[in-house]
């Protein structure tokens, strides 16, 4: 390499940094400042040991020129060595800008190359497909002209063979049938079939027809033999030819029939059939016809049958598919025989016992069969599609499995709707179902209506709505005898889709009979228990229409259920109920208190009703709006409607109540609260008020039997109301004494007493008020201001008291006017009659009531009926 006019130096380096001016030390990662220290050390090296051997210091000593003359000297070297490093850079370019033009002649010719390889594929591809198409043609040609051989070759065969039946002979047939094999079996199969059609087709004598005819059926005839007796011998391989050789024949029917007819399943069951008629519900008939019994598991006989026919399905699907060239449609016959002999047979015997019991009966039969069934049904769908896929997993035609299949399952739903079709066809199982549901309801509800046709306060409006009813009962239940209902089992139906009722209807303790004729007085109306199970003989209707209504209409056919059990809860049960007590209260006479157990019924049924709705009716109902809207609106049409009568029904209970109450304080007489001084000490309280207190303790009864929370609360305050409003107004007419001022309080407290036992705060405030109230008959003159100064009464105008204190008989010897400041009206008649001084305190009192109205936060009739929210 040049010198470049390299100048002379006047110090060489030292080797250390000359081995550091090389291009390998600024290769890679190279810094700058270890370059600069690695320089730097030599010198700081040497300056150390020099002051070293002339004892001085650093910082005196240090000598920059070294350093100066070094980094020249560096600086120089790093000059050289970049000139150096861009002379090779520029040889490197100038190699590289060859290569690079070289390999670029090279790609260019390259692809000039395989341009042309490309176009000599392009046009030897035309020429195969040219010559491909060439061949095609010529194979379709010489495929037909095979066929056309064949054809010609067979039919020229077929003359052959027509001419030997012309001339009376069948010699080269009976040779390709005895003597070629099992192909030549096969060969005169085709060649009979085919002479066979000949003779339909055309015209000929009478003894070719004849001996052609008679060649055919001892061809079959021998054909099934085999078959039979391979059959019989167990020997598959022979059957497997015998079919085979009558598929080419007629298609293999007559094959077909004589492996069915001769099965030993069909046959057993045939014998049985004919030496015994099976009672297939003896042991349960009882059991099956009562409605308040779970209905029994499916027959045990039907069970057995169905297990031995999967047993044989599953056994012969394989021996079919291994013998018959077509499986699919030896498996259809075989199954429509099943259907037909063995499961139709027993079915109808089966239906027709139960239709001879009664309707349910014939209606658990039909669902608890028909679910058996179904299962049957789709364990010989699984059987029959895994044996024809195996089958065609071995053949050719392996892509047909899944159509045959299809097929097959399709024959076997057609058999099952067959068999029901003739009991679920159009409007027949509805009209049964709900017959029932008539049949049975009606007798529950029969008892009832008859105690309501013989009460003689019924009125003639309500007798016309009873007999009605009875009619209608009459007419569904004419051949229905309900089975006894003392033992009461939950209802757990075997069919699919069914709703566990035990939740829904397990929190309501059952009413005895007795128990509820004694709270009803007398009316019979349907304990609870019953009422229950009306709800579960309709819930196991529902899971039977489940099971056999066709699915596009089960919302309509359940919604239809669904009216059946609220038109009995309505018309036939809880409308007359509800009509009947509420013409029967006489407001003017002691009342029967009948209408709160009325009331009660009616509230339980909605409640349970309403459950019995969203756990059983509204799951099926909700696919279809229509029905939803239509029986949504029926059922609320029907609860507001009954919820209506029964607040009139307790509305007029109340004032009949309330009117009593008011006829036994009219009972009080002039002098009860003038007593002597010594029939005080021996009277606890007065006749009338020990008379409304004994009927206020039966009312609570009542009530307290009927109702719970704010209703209970709603009707005894309201109760309690007017009862309040009742004796205020009682103690403005009697004169009372200072002994009868005791009597006065007694009474009061056991007024107090009975409606505290409540538990209502109004009444408590009304009624401690009345005790108040009561002190100013007992209390000595002089203390009456500091009595009417205080709590209640010091709350009251003064004037709503004058008419109490005027009832005092020391009111004017006493001078309570003057004392408590009270001044009559001067301008008021001194001659005023006994209805004129009732009339005033009468108005006085109603002025004043108002204020005591607001003070005790008292119902209004309004109020009462909107707090009860049933």
């Amino acid at each position: 390499m040049a010198n470049h006019g390299r100048a002379p130096r006047l110090f060489d380096l030292d080797p250390r940094i000359q081995r550091l001016l090389t291009l390998d030390s600024f290769k890679g990662d190279a810094s700058s400042t270890e370059f600069i220290e690695a320089i730097s050390a030599g010198l700081i090296e040497q300056t150390k040991d020099s002051l070293q051997t002339h004892h001085l210091s650093l910082n005196l000593a240090m000598d920059a020129k070294s350093f100066i003359r070094t980094f020249e000297n560096v600086f120089d070297q790093l000059a050289e060595l970049r000139i150096e490093v861009q002379e090779q850079c520029e040889v490197l370019e100038n190699e590289c800008y060859k290569a690079e033009t070289h390999h670029q002649q090279n790609v260019n010719d390259l692809t000039s190359s395989f341009d042309n390889v490309y176009r000599s594929y392009d046009t030897l591809e035309t020429r195969v497909n040219e010559v491909g198409k060439t061949a095609i043609r010529i194979g379709e040609q010489l495929e037909t002209l095979d066929r056309q051989r064949s054809r010609t070759s067979e039919s020229r065969d077929i003359i052959e063979y027509f001419i030997d039946f012309e001339k009376g002979g069948s010699e080269r047939l009976d040779m390709l049938r005895f003597n070629s094999g099992e192909e030549g079996q096969i060969k005169a199969a085709v060649v009979l079939r085919r002479v066979n059609a000949i003779i339909k087709e055309v015209d000929m004598n009478y003894e070719t027809r004849t001996a052609i005819e008679k060649v055919c059926e001892e061809f079959e005839r021998d054909m099934l033999q085999d078959f039979d007796r391979a059959y019989k011998e167990g020997d598959p391989r022979a059957m497997e030819h015998s079919a085979k050789v009558l598929f080419e024949f007629n298609g293999g029917s007559s094959c077909i029939q004589t492996y069915v007819n001769q099965h030993e399943f069909f046959i057993s069951n045939l014998r049985i059939s004919e030496t015994n008629q099976i009672d297939v519900l003896a042991d349960y008939q009882q059991d099956i016809s009562d409605p308040f019994m779970s209905p029994p598991e499916v027959d045990t006989n039907l069970v057995k049958l169905y297990d031995d026919i999967r047993i044989t399905v599953r056994r012969e699907a394989e021996i079919i598919t291994a013998v018959f060239p077509n499986p699919v449609i030896v498996m259809q016959v075989f199954l429509q025989r099943v259907f037909a002999q063995c499961i139709q047979n027993f079915t109808e015997q089966l239906l027709s016992q139960g239709e001879q019991i009664s309707h349910l009966a014939f209606l658990r039969s039909l669902a608890s069969t028909h679910a058996e069934t179904v299962r049957l049904v789709e364990s010989l769908k699984s059987y029959c599609e895994n044996e024809i896929k195996l089958a065609f997993s071995n053949s050719s035609t392996s892509s047909n499995w899944n159509s045959s299949s299809q097929s097959l399952s399709a024959s076997i739903d057609r058999c099952l709707e067959d068999l029901f079709v003739p009991y679920t066809e159009g409007d027949r199982y509805m009209n049964r179902e709900q017959q029932a549901l008539n049949e049975i309801f009606g007798s529950l509800v029969s008892n009832f209506l008859k105690n309501m046709q013989l009460r003689k306060k019924t009125s003639s409006k309500n007798q016309s709505k009873l007999t009605r009813a009875l009619n209608q009962i009459a007419a569904s239940t004419s051949t229905y005898n309900l089975a006894p209902t003392g033992a009461v089992g939950a209802i757990h139906s075997p069919q699919r889709d069914s709703f566990d009722t035990s939740a829904l209807y397990g929190s309501y303790q059952n009413d005895s009979n007795a128990s509820n004729r004694a709270s009803d007085g007398g009316l019979g109306l349907i304990p609870t228990d019953k009422i229950l199970k009306m709800l579960q003989v309709h819930a196991e209707s529902v899971t039977r229409c489940v099971e056999l209504a066709d699915p596009q209409e089960l919302s309509l056919r359940v919604g239809n259920l669904f009216e059946v059990l609220i038109d009995f809860m309505s018309s036939k049960y809880l409308d007359i109920a509800l009509d009947t007590t509420y013409e029967e209260i006489d407001t003017r006479a002691e009342p029967e208190l009948r209408s709160f157990a009325v009331v009660k019924a009616v509230k339980d049924i909605i409640h349970l009703l309403q459950e019995h709705f969203e756990a059983s009716i509204l799951p099926l109902i909700a696919t279809s709006t229509a029905v939803h809207r239509q029986i949504v609106s029926k059922k609320n049409e029907f609860m507001t409607e009954l919820e209506n009568k029964a607040n009139s029904l307790l509305q007029k209970e109340v004032d009949a109540i309330t009117n009593w109450l008011g006829s036994l304080l009219s009972k009080q007489k002039r002098n009860d609260f003038r007593p002597k001084e010594e029939d005080v000490i021996l009277t606890l309280t007065t006749q009338p008020c020990t008379n409304c207190d004994d009927f206020v303790k039966r009312v609570q009864t009542a009530i307290d039997n009927a109702f719970t929370g704010k209703n209970k609360e709603s009707i005894l305050t309201e109760i309690g109301s007017v009862f309040h409003s009742l004796l205020l107004e009682h103690f403005k007419k009697f004169h009372v004494s200072a002994a009868g001022g005791l009597l006065v309080t007694k009474d009061i407290a056991k007024y107090q007493e009975i409606f505290s036992s409540f538990g209502i705060p109004a009444l408590n405030d009304r009624f401690e008020m009345l005790r108040q109230l009561g002190n100013i008959f007992v209390v000595k003159p002089e203390i009456l201001p500091s009595i009417l100064s205080k709590d209640f009464l010091a709350r009251i105008d003064p004037k709503a008291l004058h008419p109490y204190l005027r009832m005092r008989e020391d009111y004017k010897s006493a001078k309570i006017d003057h004392l408590l400041g009270i001044t009559d009206n001067p301008t008021r008649p001194s001659a005023m009659t006994s209805d004129q001084s009732r009339s005033q305190r009468l108005s006085m009192y109603v002025s004043d009531h108002n204020v005591m109205k607001q003070m005790m936060n008292s119902h209004s009739k309004a109020d009462f009926l909107a707090a009860f929210n049933m």
